[in-house]
């Protein structure tokens, strides 16, 4: 006779949802039902009404077992012969005695005696919630405690007082940023001819402002022309700019603002969304959205559009993000503009990846999105975007996926055969997306699109005023006027290169930076951040020598890299213009590496990014605030 084992049945597993849900779900409802049960536990519970400890048919009242008659003639005494008793100890007991000469006044009215009990016994609760209410607060700044953040803050504090009330220190900064603003002068505004600072009485020629102006366009085209920019300039071609420069002509007055003027622009508008939205998986899906002015004002529109749509449904009134700390700056101005707590995770030290377990610890009740990158700007890399739209999903917080980049480049790399991971919303998690028009999808400067899964999403993004006197006021964007043209050579753009002319520049750029890469790390001396390029970014660093030095060399030979930080690094973007020029960029950085090599530690005093950024890594946040302020008001005067 034979037996057969059976397997025993594995025990149920119970889907048990991460406590932030738990929470977050059951927050509304415990606010609501601990206002009832308060209420009720003091006016039907421990009032006078049902309380046996007071007695209010007696000639007098007796409270905690003082009389009322006696109550102040006692304090009085007891003040006077004590005469060590603090302040606060006689206010407290002179406010004890007053409400009990009010009791002692309601002898004959018992219901209004109630009253006023219970209506005392509620504003002791209320100040005890209250308390109970701040130590909370102190309780959640401590769980999301930081000592960096602590330590910058408290430096922050110091140069603050040191640069508003310290006469030497204040003065020794003034003349610092005096010398800054000079600097940054001469190597800024050389050179750009004359200066206009008021209205000319009468108005220029036409022809002599084209000629000026055509003058120094030329003069500045060089750099990019050669291509020695890193990203800034991403097509170059004459005859697609030459249409974009028509298109804009055509639409110069244009402003979508006013729908019923030009209808096109706005057709326009919606067809750029829609083909934007088809490349990323998402016309299946309803996937709808909005334009923009650029990348960050694409991140500042899915910022305030999750704020709003998830502080509504969850009820949640301090909304935080989780973010790494590689994800683009737009993030942190969004987050600064409105009111939103950033929590940063660190990436992996190798691949420079989100890791979405980190993402997992960081999330709270609070957290209304994730913020993840399709490459990142730094390094170059695509995070666990399947991963995070697990993550995303469990929690049920949003999901915002920056493409800006990728947006034009990705797509069409994986139509032409490269494997690459999930990153749009064929994720389920993915809610929103940010891809910039204006540099792969080749239109001009300042347009961007802003994508979302669903229309709720996108509404929280809008604004709309109905009570003006001016009328009706709605816009889906930050601004109200926008520039049409811009939008309609967007719509340009796409149309004119079409699916076969994106997938062949993409082809040449994915082909030059993995040459270039490879190259790269050939080069003894540097190594490349994040492996090998999955994108259009050769990131690359050194541990032996100040790779800061490499690229101020490199500079001086008329190349304009991006110096990196934290870690020290290095990136070149490459573009259409980076393809005809890769073996001239290898050359010559070979060449700058040996140089540096060469000159050693020992080399002499360090200038340019060299020594800009190695004081960045030893000063705080506050000096390095200023620097950055300073730039700006340079390039901001005449």
């Amino acid at each position: 006779m034979t037996t057969t084992n059976k397997q025993p049945t594995p025990p149920k597993k119970w889907n048990i949802p991460p406590i932030a849900v738990i929470t977050r779900t059951i927050r509304p409802y415990i606010q609501i039902l601990s206002i009832f049960l308060w209420i009720h536990h003091r006016c039907f519970a421990t009032s006078s009404i049902f309380s046996g400890s007071r007695e209010y048919g007696s000639s007098h009242i007796v409270v905690d077992g003082i009389s009322v008659g006696n109550a102040c003639h006692s304090i009085k005494n007891e003040a006077t012969v004590n005469s060590t008793m603090g302040g606060l100890d006689v206010m407290a007991r002179m406010y004890h005695a007053l409400v009990l000469s009010v009791y002692s006044n309601m002898e004959e009215y018992p219901f209004l005696r109630r009253c006023a009990t219970t209506m005392l016994l509620l504003c002791n609760d209320i100040l005890a919630l209250l308390l109970l209410h701040s130590t909370l607060l102190a309780f959640y700044a401590l769980f999301h405690f930081s000592s960096k953040e602590f330590r910058d803050n408290v430096i922050q504090r110091l140069y603050e007082f040191g640069a508003a009330y310290v006469p030497q220190v204040k003065k020794e900064l003034r003349k610092e940023e005096n010398k800054m603003k000079q600097d940054l002068r001469h190597s800024l505004k050389m050179g750009n001819g004359t200066v206009t600072r008021t209205l000319p009485v009468e108005g220029k020629d036409a022809m002599l402002i084209l000629s000026d102006m055509q003058t120094r366009s030329k003069k500045e085209n060089t750099k990019w022309e050669t291509g020695r920019v890193s990203g800034t300039v991403y097509s170059g071609d004459e005859t697609h700019t030459a249409l974009l420069n028509q298109v804009y002509a055509t639409y110069s007055l244009s402003n979508p603002l006013h729908a019923d003027v030009w209808p096109s622009v706005n057709q326009y508008e919606a067809e750029v969304i829609s083909m934007t939205a088809n490349l990323l998986n998402g016309n299946d899906e309803g996937v709808v959205g909005t334009t923009s002015s650029g990348g960050t004002e694409s991140i500042i529109l899915a910022v305030r559009a999750h704020k709003g749509y998830y502080c509504k449904r969850l009820g949640i009134t301090h909304p935080e993000i989780v973010g790494c700390t590689t994800a683009h700056a737009g993030l942190d101005k969004a987050c600064d503009m409105l009111g939103i707590k950033l929590i940063r995770v660190s990436p992996d030290p190798i691949t420079f990846q989100m890791r979405p377990k980190d993402v997992a610890r960081a999330i709270t009740c609070n957290t209304i999105m994730i913020y993840s990158s399709a490459p990142s700007y730094p390094q170059g890399v695509i995070d666990p975007i399947e991963e995070l739209s697990e993550v995303a999903m469990r929690f049920g917080v949003g999901l915002h996926v920056d493409a800006c980049l990728g947006g034009f480049v990705l797509p069409f790399a994986r139509m032409i055969g490269k494997e690459l991971p999930k990153f749009d919303f064929e994720c389920d998690g993915v809610t929103s997306m940010s891809v910039d028009t204006h540099k792969y999808g080749y239109a001009s400067k300042g347009t961007s699109v802003v994508l979302y899964r669903h229309n709720a999403l996108r509404r929280a993004q809008y604004f709309s005023f109905a009570k003006w006197p001016g009328g009706l006021y709605a816009t889906p964007t930050i601004a109200g006027s926008r520039p049409g043209a811009l939008i309609a050579c967007a719509w340009a753009s796409l149309v004119s290169i079409g699916e076969s002319g994106f997938k062949s520049r993409v082809k040449s750029i994915l082909a030059t930076t993995q040459t270039i890469a490879k190259e790269v790390s050939s080069i003894p001396g540097l190594y490349l951040l994040g492996g090998m390029p999955t994108a259009m970014i050769v990131c690359f660093g050194s541990k032996d020598f100040d790779i800061y030095e490499v690229g101020d060399i490199m500079t001086k030979r008329g190349w304009s890299l991006n110096s990196l930080q934290r870690p020290a690094c290095i990136h070149l973007c490459v573009t259409l213009k980076t393809v005809s020029f890769a073996s001239e960029f290898v050359k010559e950085l070979r060449e700058c590496v040996e140089e540096v090599q060469k000159k050693g530690d020992g080399g002499g005093k360090k200038g340019g990014n060299a020594a800009l950024y190695g004081m960045a890594g030893s000063l705080p946040a506050g000096p390095l605030d200023d620097m950055c302020k300073c730039y700006l008001d340079v390039i901001l005067s005449p």
